[in-house]
């Protein structure tokens, strides 16, 4: 749990699973994301992806770690970044918090569906 404490009336908690389901629901919106792996475990079912995100705090800072599995088509590098972007807007603007790193490991890629 996260605690910001503003000083006016008392402490406001952002628990982890809410930061995951943030960041979850902003890697969900890249649709060349097919899948996130949690270990061993490779979750397809974007609902669940909030469970494969690695997240660690430090000082009140945020860093995220994910491992995705891509679909074949559009350049690596382009969509890394853009996930690092929609997760780091997505949790500073929804929780106040400072997102100091969102590190994208790109673990695998699969075939366009045609």
């Amino acid at each position: 749990m996260n605690n910001l404490n503003n000083g006016y009336r008392g402490n406001i908690t952002i628990s982890n699973r809410a930061i995951l389901k943030i960041a979850g629901k902003a890697i969900q919106e890249a649709e060349e994301v097919k899948a996130l792996m949690e270990g061993k475990t490779k979750r397809k079912n974007k609902d669940d992806f909030y469970k494969a995100i690695d997240l660690q705090i430090n000082g009140g800072e945020l860093a995220v770690h994910i491992f995705p599995i891509f679909v074949l088509g559009t350049p690596l590098h382009q969509l890394a970044q853009l996930l690092q972007q929609k997760i780091k807007s997505s949790l500073e603007i929804l929780t106040g918090l400072k997102v100091s790193q969102v590190n994208v490991t790109v673990v695998g890629i699969i075939p366009e569906q045609i």
